[in-house]
């Protein structure tokens, strides 16, 4: 039997787990969050080399990004959610940041995204008067198509 009007599930999944020799990954501004597995997709692209997710249908997707942030008095760091490596391209409403000593922070935005479009988590900047630069040891980003 057909099924009309069915939509194709379209989702995608990168995630940075805790190494197993315990390395924590210091934050640089300018960089994206660095992944070591690309998760469950379907329509998309995980892509742990370039530690992105390429979609392959345009349409208004569910992303939610978050990163566990370890930080010492005084640190603290700004991410977005963006569609260019260089940073010059955040999606709207999609900044968020980590302020405290240890904590796990994220974002959940919904945007349009054209087919081809790649989307990270940015790292726009780290505050760090002294001391070890802040760093992370966990990253997750997911994305969810919710309509096209």
């Amino acid at each position: 039997m057909r099924i009309k009007n069915v939509k194709p599930y379209t989702f995608g999944s990168l995630y940075k787990q805790d190494d197993p020799d315990g390395k924590i990954i210091p934050l640089a501004a300018g960089n994206l969050i660095d992944f070591t597995i690309a998760g469950p997709y379907q329509n998309t692209w995980p892509d742990i080399a370039t530690n992105r997710i390429t979609v392959y249908k345009s349409g208004v997707y569910q992303i939610t990004a978050d990163v566990s942030v370890m930080l010492e008095e005084e640190h603290c760091a700004v991410f977005n959610i963006n569609l260019s490596a260089d940073g010059s391209e955040p999606l709207t409403g999609s900044t968020f940041d980590a302020i405290g000593i240890n904590t796990v922070t994220g974002k959940t935005v919904q945007a349009f995204l054209n087919a081809g479009d790649e989307i990270g988590i940015f790292i726009a900047e780290t505050f760090a008067p002294r001391g070890r630069l802040p760093r992370y040891n966990r990253a997750a980003l997911t994305l969810h198509l919710l309509d096209y």
